[in-house]
C-alpha cells in the first residue's frame, strides 16, 4: 500500500508563536476581553449574529453562547510586530472528545490563521485530558484543513451529506494522549 508523503511544514514559528489564553470576562470595572468581541461584532466578523444589537443584548447573547461551550480562549498573534487578539476559540469538551470552533477577527491574516490552526492542533495532540479532537469543516473552508492533513497533523474521517445549510460537512480528527480503557 502506498502512503502519501507528508508535505513539509513551513517554518511558521521561527520567531514566535500564537498565544492561547483563557477568555477574561467582565469583572467590576475591568471589561476583560469583551471589547474585542464587541469590535468584531461591529466590524461584521460575527456574521451569524442578528444585526443592530445594542451592547446589553449582545452581552446576553454571548452569555448564552458561552454557556454551550466548556472552553473559551482568546488567540493572540503578532500582526505588524504587535501581539494582538486575532480570534475567539470556543470548544465543546465532554471529557474525552474536544470539538473546537474558531471565529477570526478582521485583523487575522491567512498566515495568522494557518499558524493558529497548526499551533492549536499541535497543542491539543499532547493534552492528556482528552482522547481525540474532532474538526467539523464546511466545504468552503476545507483549504486550511487539507493543508493540516498534508502536514500530517489531522486525518480525514468522513463526510456528513448536507450537514450544514451551505452543503456538506467534512470531519477531521486528531488522536490525543489520553488512552481508552478497554473492558475485559
Amino acid at each position: 500500500m502506498l502512503m502519501k508523503a507528508k508535505k513539509s511544514m513551513p517554518d511558521l514559528f521561527k520567531k514566535n508563536k500564537p498565544v492561547f489564553r483563557k477568555f477574561k470576562d467582565i469583572e467590576g470595572q475591568d471589561a476583560g476581553d469583551t471589547p474585542y468581541l464587541w469590535d468584531a461584532y461591529k466590524s461584521g466578523c460575527l456574521d451569524h449574529f442578528p444585526k443592530d444589537l445594542n451592547m446589553g443584548k449582545f452581552l446576553e447573547l454571548m452569555a448564552i453562547i458561552f454557556s454551550r461551550f466548556q472552553e473559551h480562549m482568546i488567540v493572540e498573534d503578532y500582526v505588524d510586530g504587535k501581539l494582538v487578539p486575532i480570534a475567539l476559540l470556543v470548544a465543546v469538551n465532554n471529557g474525552w472528545l474536544l470539538e473546537p470552533h474558531v471565529q477570526y477577527f478582521s485583523n487575522a491574516s491567512k498566515r495568522c490563521k494557518l499558524r493558529t490552526y497548526v499551533a492549536f492542533t499541535k497543542r491539543t495532540k499532547y493534552r492528556k485530558d482528552i482522547g481525540a479532537c474532532l474538526y467539523r469543516v464546511p466545504h468552503d473552508t476545507m483549504i486550511m484543513t487539507n493543508r493540516l492533513e498534508q502536514y500530517g497533523l489531522i486525518e480525514y474521517v468522513g463526510k456528513i451529506y448536507n450537514g450544514q445549510p451551505t452543503g456538506n460537512e467534512y470531519l477531521y480528527s486528531t488522536k490525543c494522549k489520553r488512552r481508552s480503557v478497554r473492558s475485559k
